[in-house]
């Protein structure tokens, strides 16, 4: 339901009696990233016209109903604040406060300084915005949380050995390194492992996989193995993924659907990258300026986000959210390294779909 000027005065008068601009400028920059000055309102206002300001800025994006419920979970034993949401944004009482996903925003694979270690949204304003082709800022969060619910950490015997996500209702995308030598009935998937907004744990849910667990695969480039990754090029069938059958389909999560043609992918292009990074809570690469480019027979897509071990297995997205990249590979080289690597989703679906495994992709 949209606010209208009446109602936005109203709230901001109930939320200028308990927030200052000390408690904005953290909410702000914790539930979006941005801070309250440099993104949303000037300064030198008062903390209700700073309030004003702000909910019809957030309106305007389509974002006050999440704010608000940030605004909620800040101040929850204010009966007056619930009383006014119920009447004018009765959404905000019902929306989720917290994302439940890390964040690493980068420059060209160079950690941005600046964010506390509890935001939830990468800046939204100066990182994400700025990028989109299609998506508004609300779609954009909206799609982050669903994406939440679809990756997976790998497990093998209880210990964590990469990253997945589902492809079908009963399907989980990996690499194949990633399980090559495991035995797949000691194999599980746990959801929803994040951090909670307290700043524990949230354990998720682990599924096992079927009997046969393993549907099909594609072995990485030996050459892979060397400091040398690209004498010889990896040819056409080494895709180094794994396509995982669960041992029943999961509702509710809905999947990532693989895409049939090839990434559209400009050299600095941005890329999204969710993860369970050394078998950590989930969290979310954002590199502003990604991608460094194909190699010579477009097997493999390298870009300079920069992922940790636990990182094989996930899932490499456009700034909108498409679905572009398995993500594989680091730099061989001790040291810095220079790129990491992903490979082009839309050859992984031809292969899987050449196996005789299409039903895997399909509800």
């Amino acid at each position: 339901m949209p606010l209208d000027a009446r109602q936005i005065e109203s709230l901001s008068a109930v939320l200028s009696r308990l927030f200052t601009h000390a408690d904005l400028e953290r909410l702000m920059l914790t539930a979006t990233g941005d801070g309250l000055y440099e993104a949303w309102v000037p300064a030198g206002l008062t903390v209700r016209r700073t309030l004003f300001d702000l909910l019809q800025e957030l309106e305007r994006q389509g974002l006050a109903a999440r704010v608000l419920a940030e605004m909620r979970e800040r101040r929850p034993r204010s009966a007056e604040l619930r009383a006014a949401l119920a009447t004018a944004c009765p959404e905000a009482l019902d929306a989720q406060p917290h994302g439940g996903i890390g964040l690493s925003p980068q420059v060209a694979g160079v950690p941005l300084a600046g964010l506390p270690d509890d935001a939830f949204a990468p800046g939204l304003q100066k990182n994400v915005r700025p990028h989109l082709a299609r998506l508004d800022l609300a779609i954009w969060i909206d799609r982050l949380a669903a994406i939440r619910r679809q990756v997976c950490r790998i497990e093998i015997a209880r210990r964590a050995a990469g990253t997945g996500f589902l492809v079908g209702p009963a399907a989980v995308l990996t690499n194949w390194h990633v399980v090559a030598k495991a035995d797949l009935a000691e194999a599980e998937c746990r959801f929803d492992y994040v951090m909670r907004a307290d700043g524990s744990r949230e354990p998720g849910t682990t599924v096992r996989l079927a009997a046969v667990g393993l549907a099909c695969h594609a072995p990485f480039a030996p050459a892979e193995l060397t400091d040398r990754p690209d004498d010889p090029l990896p040819c056409a069938g080494e895709l180094d993924f794994a396509l995982l059958r669960l041992a029943a389909p999961l509702e509710g999560r809905g999947w990532l659907r693989l895409p049939d043609q090839p990434p559209d992918l400009p050299p600095e292009a941005p890329l999204l990258i969710v993860q369970h990074p050394d078998g950590a809570p989930m969290k979310l690469a954002l590199d502003t300026q990604s991608v460094i480019g194909p190699n010579a027979n477009g097997t493999r897509v390298r870009y300079r986000t920069n992922t940790e071990n636990g990182s094989s297995g996930s899932p490499v997205f456009t700034m909108d959210w498409d679905p572009v990249l398995l993500h594989h590979y680091g730099d061989p080289a001790w040291g810095a390294a220079r790129f990491n690597q992903g490979i082009p989703l839309d050859r992984i679906r031809a292969a899987i779909l050449a196996a005789g495994d299409a039903a895997l992709l399909e509800a």
